[in-house]
């Protein structure tokens, strides 16, 4: 009996963007068992072809690395994904008529007295100028308590909700977490929670339905409701050429979920866990407890599918603190002082006072612990805009996990929108010009980050902003361009097609300490790829807006065929 040693797929007769340190391209690449074992040209890597391999010509498209996004929520994404199976989808809709039309019809089919809760608002802007109160939520929803997940930090709610909350027009607003209860001319509130408002509200809910807190949307579902809704979630990301995620602020029920996942050979997206203890919840003493008896996975446990690789702390969001500064540093000097890698949410919305806290904790903490080579990462990017900071940030070896995505969409809702986000106050930070709001909110200097010597990688914060299939690299682009719905925000920070391409591929690999096993086509990497309908390279910059994913291979695996 003869064994035949052979690539198991060879791909020809292609325009292959490599992404190694070169930048060089090649015409075709050979894999065997998951892995690429030769690069080169058409004719001498056809000639490792054996009787067994399977043969794809891929005409002259183009080939990159599968891409990777630094910053998604894999169950929530997914429960948004089951469309409407777990939770009203409303992520696409633009205006509040319709967002109560699709409530309405979850309503009609609920046993009455049953929470009703939805996907992310749409992250533009709506089209009635404002924002859905308790009273529209009244309207289609008296007997059922129903909240919409506005953002990760906000809630919109009905009046059974406020009630089981119990908020009244005698609460007051939050100190630690920080947050506002929106209320109308005569004092009362309208069902829109920002910030530690939305947070207090969670935890009386928890506590109404007996179950503990998460870091996240407080709605449980069980392990099979969401492996289904990660299955349909890792679907769009294969059809957008996403080969790999980094899942941010993971419960232990979504770990347990994952696992399992992996286990039953269905998990076929890269996930690198960052989890989330739920610390804006919690003492000090607690913290400090939960740290000390933690005995779960350990970082960098795992395989090439699945692995831990730190935890989330959120240090502000849109200028409301989500801790005390004194909380915060106390957070960041104990995870450290465990080898924890932070990624950090610094804020969103112009830097404030708060990367200034930020950097000065991680300083402070290294001077016990180095932080250097352990790669932390600042989230979205949106908090780290002072020149004097990247040098700083530079010297502790961060990340910038710039969303451009993110940026690209919310940009409008800012610019549009600007009067009633005043008004509700959304972000704490007061600003009555729309644009520099916009530009303050949403505007990344991704050029000068990376030209002070900061390592940037690409994502979304899906479900924030959700992947469009048929645009599947509007963030590659927004990113690119510096465009989004608003226009260009910060003139001057356009990048090149090879930075572009490295974001999404190398250098989200390298965050994931993962640089030396993909993110590139090299001999011996992981064989992720993703096909294009068009030189990227070469292209023009709308295009890339434009352009489509023809296959999807993941080790080797088609996962996915346009």
């Amino acid at each position: 009996m003869t064994i035949e040693f052979a690539p198991d797929l060879i791909l020809t007769n292609g325009n292959i963007v490599t992404v190694d340190k070169e930048f060089s391209t090649a015409e075709a690449v050979a894999v065997y068992d998951g892995k690429i074992v030769a690069i080169g040209g058409t004719d001498e890597v056809s000639q490792l072809a054996g009787k067994r391999t399977k043969r794809v010509d891929l005409g002259g498209k183009t080939l990159v690395p599968g891409q990777m996004d630094n910053h998604v929520h894999f169950s929530l994404a997914g429960m948004d994904a089951l469309d409407g199976e777990a939770k009203v989808n409303i992520a696409t809709l633009q205006s509040i008529d319709e967002i109560l039309r699709e409530i309405k019809a979850r309503v009609d089919a609920t046993p009455a007295g049953e929470w009703i809760g939805t996907s992310c608002m749409y992250r533009g802007a709506l089209k009635d100028g404002r924002f859905p109160t308790r009273h529209d939520l009244d309207k289609v929803s008296p007997d059922h308590p129903v909240y919409i997940f506005q953002s990760g930090k906000n809630v919109i709610c009905n009046s059974y909700a406020l009630r089981l909350a119990g908020i009244t027009r005698d609460t007051e607003n939050p100190t630690e977490p920080e947050g506002w209860i929106v209320r109308d001319n005569d004092g009362e509130p309208t069902g829109h929670l920002i910030a530690g408002a939305g947070d207090m509200a969670r935890k009386a809910w928890w506590k109404v339905n007996n179950q503990p807190i998460k870091k996240w949307d407080f709605l449980y579902f069980d392990q099979e409701t969401q492996i289904k809704a990660m299955m349909a979630q890792q679907k769009i990301y294969h059809q957008c050429g996403v080969v790999g995620v980094r899942d941010m602020g993971t419960s232990i029920d979504e770990l347990e979920a994952l696992t399992e996942a992996h286990r039953r050979g269905l998990l076929k997206i890269r996930t690198d866990v960052l989890l989330g203890l739920p610390a804006r919840y919690m003492s000090e003493d607690e913290i400090l407890n939960s740290l000390n008896s933690y005995f779960g996975p350990k970082q960098h446990l795992g395989d090439s599918m699945l692995r831990l690789n730190g935890i989330k702390i959120v240090a502000v969001n849109d200028g409301w603190w989500a801790h005390s500064k004194e909380k915060l540093k106390f957070i960041i000097n104990e995870y450290n002082r465990r080898n924890w890698n932070m990624a950090i949410h610094i804020n969103t919305g112009g830097s404030g006072d708060s990367t200034e806290t930020v950097l000065t904790a991680l300083e402070e903490a290294a001077m016990e612990n180095p932080i250097a080579g352990r790669r932390i990462s600042f989230e979205h990017g949106f908090g780290l805009q002072e020149p004097q900071h990247y040098e700083r940030a530079r010297k502790l070896g961060a990340i910038i996990a710039s969303n451009s995505l993110l940026a690209y969409y919310a940009s409008a809702r800012s610019m549009r929108m600007n009067e009633i986000m005043e008004q509700v106050r959304i972000a704490k930070m007061s600003d009555t010009d729309p644009w520099r709001r916009t530009v303050r909110d949403w505007g990344m200097p991704i050029k000068s980050w990376m030209d002070g010597g900061l390592t940037v990688t690409g994502g979304s914060d899906n479900p924030a902003v959700v992947y469009d299939p048929d645009r599947p690299f509007l963030s590659q682009y927004s990113a690119l361009t510096g465009d989004t719905m608003a226009g260009v925000l910060l003139p001057g920070q356009q990048i090149t097609r090879e930075q572009m391409l490295r974001m999404y591929t190398i250098n989200n690999a390298y965050a994931c300490w993962q640089e030396d096993v993909r993110g590139s086509i090299e001999l011996g990497k992981l064989a992720d790829f993703t096909v294009l309908d068009r030189d990227i390279l070469t292209c023009a910059d709308q295009e890339i807006a434009e352009l489509q994913v023809l296959q999807t291979y993941v080790g080797g695996e088609l996962v996915h065929e346009r």
